[in-house]
C-alpha cells in the first residue's frame, strides 16, 4: 500500500491526471487504519504520504510537517531507508518551494542516510542528478 500510494501521487503529479489522486486516497487510509494499529511500523509510512498528498495539493504547511514528522518517525523507529527517503522526497519539495538552503539540507541528510543504509548506488545516483 506504502509503494503503491507514493507511485500513485508521483503518477498524478507527473500526468495532472485526477484519476491518480483518486487512487492514492485508499493506500493513504490504510497506512492511516495501519499506522493506529502499529505506529512504530506505519506511522512514518502514513506522514510520508500525507506529506505528499499535501504538495500535490499545494499545501506547503502540512506538507512540510509531515515531512518533517515522517523523518523524525522513521527515525526513532531505526527505518533509515524510510528516512533517507522521506528526506529526498522533502528535498524535491523544497525545491519545487524555492527554497535552496533546505533542499540542499534534505538532499545531503538523503544521502547520508543512503550511504549508512548500505545503498551506494542510490546515494551516488543521488548525488549526480541531484538538483542543486
Amino acid at each position: 500500500a506504502f509503494v503503491d500510494g507514493l507511485s500513485m501521487l508521483a503518477l498524478a503529479r507527473k500526468t495532472g491526471e485526477d484519476k491518480w489522486k483518486q487512487s492514492s486516497k485508499r493506500p493513504i487510509e490504510k497506512m492511516k487504519k495501519w499506522a493506529m494499529y502499529a505506529p512504530s511500523n506505519f506511522e512514518h509510512k502514513f506522514h510520508l504520504l500525507e506529506a505528499e498528498s499535501a504538495f500535490l495539493m499545494g499545501e506547503n504547511i502540512i506538507a512540510s510537517r509531515n515531512y518533517d514528522a515522517a523523518i523524525r518517525k522513521a527515525g526513532e523507529h531505526g527505518f533509515i531507508q524510510e528516512q533517507a527517503l522521506a528526506h529526498e522526497r522533502a528535498g524535491i519539495f523544497y525545491w519545487a518551494q524555492c527554497n535552496a538552503t533546505l533542499a540542499s539540507h534534505h538532499y545531503g541528510q538523503a544521502h547520508d542516510l543512503y550511504l549508512k543504509w548500505g545503498a551506494k548506488g542510490k546515494a551516488d545516483h543521488l548525488r549526480i542528478h541531484c538538483p542543486l
